[in-house]
């Protein structure tokens, strides 16, 4: 995992809002502007997204124009600083106001502006944009929504910049989110599709169930960088990060309706306490469990009425499958672990924990009930818990806070990885799978 770590300084000036924007390199010629993890005020000036250029030989692309006229002009005159090129795209991977409202600067500058198809209703429809109410005269001066040169609708599209292809991917069922790849760099612009260092909204209804089909897409990409609109971590598991949220948060939704809980009783139990410490967790997390509640709910009752209709006739008697089950991990002592992965080859796993600790309960859960993960383990891994308000621990090594996971390789109890606070089952299967392969290349797994 590769995180970048940004400070951010911000002051409203007496000539205009100064952005005080800092460029950081992602790989050879492309940087990104790191938003804050916040919600718009004055204070930010809207500056909480991800905008990136990438440079090319024909001039820049802009991947998000920001949230302001102000915002791109202030971001251009730090590329032209760079490079003195004109803008000639800028792809809009999301129809939300803090990704489009700066195009109107770069329209003026004969940038040809691509977005998703949903921009058009805001064209139509002519609301007045919220943000402008949000923000101080100075920071949305001259903001405007402009027209748009190409919308991407129902089909892939493909531009050539200069030396550079980058394919723009439509999302299926999705007509107001992009994602934006650049094959020759390995790097790939998610948008509004992952989210890190803030909880994950679903705002203006967004369809769970869609989105969980559009991140399955951008797995697929072969891809090492990945930029979100949202968030510092560049790499996989930056991915995995919101597939554990919307994986969970639609498990547990959907259980409670199962159970016959109403919304109101759903987003009083449903609480995700592995994410609780993630921004704006508290403003969104009870509105996401009320809008997967109803998408859900809605989609049993649509299925319930589809299976009324069709069973007009009795259908016939179909033999039961019977699925098998992943057997359960099971722990063992220190000793044990080393002697079994010696000679099966695997790897001593130590899972760290003490007594009152709610991560290290929902950690346990997900070892004891995710068929994934348990399956990795069984095959891999011999696992040893220990709880250090009883238990000694069996190697040299430092513990700060709980759970911590200690990663032993048996052949000379080499200290492979110990990592402390895991939050996310996507994160945690990411690094089990990491492991796995750092170990068929070490020689010390069974391929």
């Amino acid at each position: 995992m590769r995180y970048i770590i940004i400070s951010f300084f911000l002051a409203i000036h007496l000539f205009g809002f100064d952005y005080h924007l800092k460029p950081y390199a992602i790989s050879e010629g492309v940087n990104c502007f790191f938003g804050i993890p916040s919600k718009v005020s004055k204070e930010n000036g809207g500056n909480m997204i991800n905008c990136c250029y990438i440079e090319t030989k024909e001039g820049y692309v802009v991947i998000d124009s920001g949230p302001t006229y102000q915002y791109a002009q202030d971001t251009y005159s730090i590329m032209e600083n760079m490079k003195n090129m004109p803008v000639k795209y800028v792809i809009n991977t999301s129809s939300e106001e803090e990704h489009i409202l700066g195009n109107g600067f770069f329209k003026e500058q004969g940038a040809i502006i691509i977005a998703p198809s949903a921009y058009k209703n805001r064209l139509i429809e002519k609301k007045e944009l919220k943000i402008i109410q949000k923000l101080s005269r100075d920071a949305i001066s001259h903001t405007q929504l402009v027209s748009i040169d190409k919308y991407i609708d129902v089909k892939d599209y493909q531009i050539i910049a200069g030396n550079l292809q980058i394919d723009i991917k439509h999302i299926p069922k999705d007509n107001e989110h992009l994602i934006v790849m650049i094959s020759s760099k390995k790097i790939v612009f998610a948008g509004d599709m992952i989210f890190n260092n803030r909880i994950v909204p679903l705002k203006n209804n967004r369809s769970l169930v869609v989105w969980q089909e559009g991140l399955k897409l951008l797995d697929s990409l072969p891809w090492i960088d990945i930029i979100s609109s949202h968030g510092y971590m560049t790499r996989r598991s930056a991915l995995k990060n919101t597939q554990s949220y919307l994986t969970l948060l639609k498990d547990e939704v959907l259980s409670s309706i199962k159970k016959g809980y109403s919304k109101e009783e759903s987003i009083r139990r449903i609480k995700l306490s592995s994410f609780s410490e993630d921004r704006l967790y508290s403003f969104w997390h009870p509105k996401n469990v009320a809008t997967v509640y109803d998408e859900l709910k809605n989609n049993r009752s649509e299925k319930k009425m589809t299976k009324h209709k069709v069973e007009i006739h009795p259908t016939p008697k179909v033999k039961k499958i019977v699925i098998k089950k992943v057997p359960k991990v099971k722990y063992v002592d220190f000793k044990t672990a080393i002697a079994r992965a010696k000679r099966k080859h695997k790897i001593v796993f130590i899972k760290v924990r003490s007594t009152t600790c709610k991560y290290c309960d929902e950690l346990d859960s997900v070892i004891s009930s995710n068929d994934k993960v348990k399956k990795i383990l069984n095959k891999y891994f011999e696992v040893v818990m220990i709880n250090i308000d009883y238990d000694d621990l069996p190697i040299e090594v430092r513990i700060s806070s709980t759970p911590t996971l200690l990663f032993v390789e048996p052949n000379n109890s080499n200290l492979l990885m110990n990592l402390t606070g895991i939050r996310a089952l996507g994160e945690f299967y990411s690094i089990l799978a990491e492991l796995v392969t750092d170990g068929h290349n070490g020689g010390y797994l069974r391929p």
